[in-house]
């Protein structure tokens, strides 16, 4: 099989599907199948290509540069991805006996996906990692009811040009039916982990607790990631005041973000001792950040659940810990933890619940090591490489066999 995967960001610089796509790519390569990869250039911060997929003679890539702009500048943004797509055309053009093309998830989705069906003329399965606008308008960065409606009709277009859709969860599947596609049309893939790296690491071996000098009797409720629109800083706020006369609880906030300032300048405000900032750790340090937590605590904002969905679920499972979330009360994905049995969903409208969570966490310790032992036997089955790669590689050759 010849595939070919159009990425709306590139391997240069950090994004959230990044290692995604690289794992996709290397087990493509690996069972013996041909990608070309089109991908955006824009910082140069890391190579256009990992060395270890350039070590594959069946696969090859190409670039199509564009300028780099900050998120918050959304309309700056969404121009200079548009005007990457158009930029792309002569690109596409000159590509030939592939027999399935993916596109990767971008707010400017009608443009690359409606450009890969005319000019390429192959299947085309577009991966969406968040919806547009939905996660937009559900974090608060589009507030104006005027470009809601305009986008949602406009990103219909996408809907309608793209011949197979994969979503990350079950929400997000249903998102997309109300947008107007049917069923048959959607495979739901989870983002996955690495299951053949991620594992967790004994507090005696762990590089972070040493790094930090993290004391045992210390119960460390723990965030790293993104601090972005779709994090909830205000529930941790909210949490933390709750529980700051418990002098054994911290409160690891780990990573950068569009909200951190606001969130560090709101924790000084509130006098809130219990909170600490940390900074991001590279990429392989992540099992070692998440097995040095008690619990991870995973804020999201009402509204965000379906139309984005959290990529760390997966990697803390496999770490062997627990999660709990606030998240909104009617979706799959609260109501997963409690049919698992693998963590702690509380309404993201209740501080008091989420905080109540987090006491019944520290203070049955048996039922936390039985969470985590069902968190870690589920991920491997929903969450890892090795199941979800092969899920989208199925679904590529099938679309390449209509």
């Amino acid at each position: 099989m010849r595939v070919l995967i159009y990425m709306g960001g590139g391997f240069d610089t950090y994004g959230p599907s990044r290692h995604l796509y690289h794992a996709l790519i290397e087990d493509l390569l690996l069972q013996g199948h041909t990608v070309h990869l089109i991908e955006n250039h824009s910082t140069g911060t890391d190579p256009d290509a990992p060395d270890d997929l350039l070590a594959f003679s069946n696969f090859s890539y190409e670039t199509v540069s564009s300028s780099q702009v900050e998120k918050k500048a959304f309309v700056k943004r969404y121009l200079t991805g548009v005007k990457y797509c158009f930029d792309c055309i002569p690109v596409f053009k000159k590509q030939k006996d592939f027999d399935v093309m993916m596109v990767q998830s971008c707010p400017w989705a009608p443009f690359a996906v409606s450009f890969a069906k005319k000019y390429v003329k192959i299947p085309t399965v577009w991966n969406i990692q968040d919806m547009f606008p939905g996660a937009s308008i559900a974090n608060g960065v589009m507030d104006k009811k005027w470009m809601q409606n305009f986008f949602y009709r406009f990103h219909k277009i996408a809907y309608k040009k793209a011949d197979h859709i994969s979503v990350i969860s079950e929400d997000m599947k249903q998102k997309v039916i109300e947008q107007g596609v049917a069923p048959d049309q959607i495979t739901v893939v989870p983002d996955w982990y690495d299951d053949k790296s991620v594992k967790e690491i004994p507090w005696e071996e762990n590089l972070f607790v040493k790094k930090y000098d993290m004391r045992k009797d210390i119960f460390y409720v723990q965030y790293a990631g993104t601090m972005g629109f779709n994090f909830d800083y205000r529930m941790v706020i909210k949490v933390a005041q709750l529980l700051k006369d418990q002098k054994d609880i911290v409160f690891q906030m780990i990573g950068f973000g569009s909200q951190k300032d606001d969130f560090m300048n709101a924790v000084k405000e509130a006098r809130l001792d219990n909170i600490v900032f940390l900074p991001l750790e590279p990429q392989e340090m992540v099992p070692h950040v998440y097995s040095a937590c008690s619990v991870c605590l995973i804020p999201l904002p009402r509204g965000v659940i379906g139309n984005s969905v959290p990529s760390k679920a997966g990697l803390l499972m496999a770490c062997h810990r627990v999660i709990v979330n606030s998240v909104d009360e009617d979706s799959d994905y609260y109501q997963m933890f409690e049919r698992e049995q693998i963590g702690i969903s509380a309404s993201n409208t209740d501080p008091e619940a989420v905080a109540a969570a987090i006491l019944k966490m520290r203070s049955n310790p048996e039922l936390r090591e039985q969470y985590a032992e069902n968190a870690k036997k589920f991920s491997l089955g929903f969450y890892s490489r090795t199941v979800n790669t092969q899920k989208h590689i199925d679904l590529l050759a099938k679309m390449a066999r209509e």
